[in-house]
């Protein structure tokens, strides 16, 4: 098995039902570093969930380098660990596609922390 079915197979492995990643995402602090590749982009604001669900769906993630907080999708979360939230994407250029948060755009979301 390469390492690329390795890292592609994790991520989908994460969010099966009672794993540990979802109930890591479920709990991530305000304020905990996020990483893209080696490179710290921004800290978590929020963590949000669909309806009454209790899985994470969207982390909002201020990004330092864009000065704004942005909805960055939990299936782009590759690993947590002590050091804090590592996306699949290694180089932060790859995220300028990520839009600004604005609640109001994702009305049946809900903050879980």
């Amino acid at each position: 098995m390469t390492a690329n079915a390795v890292r592609e197979r994790r991520p989908r492995e994460a969010y099966k039902l009672g794993s540990t990643m979802a109930r890591t995402l479920e709990s991530l602090d305000p304020g905990t570093p996020v990483f893209a590749g080696e490179t710290r982009i921004g800290a978590v604001r929020a963590v949000f969930a669909e309806g009454e669900a209790r899985i994470a769906e969207i982390l909002v993630v201020h990004w330092d380098a864009r000065e704004e907080e942005v909805a960055v999708p939990t299936t782009e979360v590759e690993a947590v660990d002590a050091d804090g939230v590592h996306l699949m994407r290694q180089e932060p250029d790859q995220y300028n596609d990520l839009a600004p948060f604005d609640a109001s755009r994702f009305p049946s979301m809900r903050k879980l922390r």
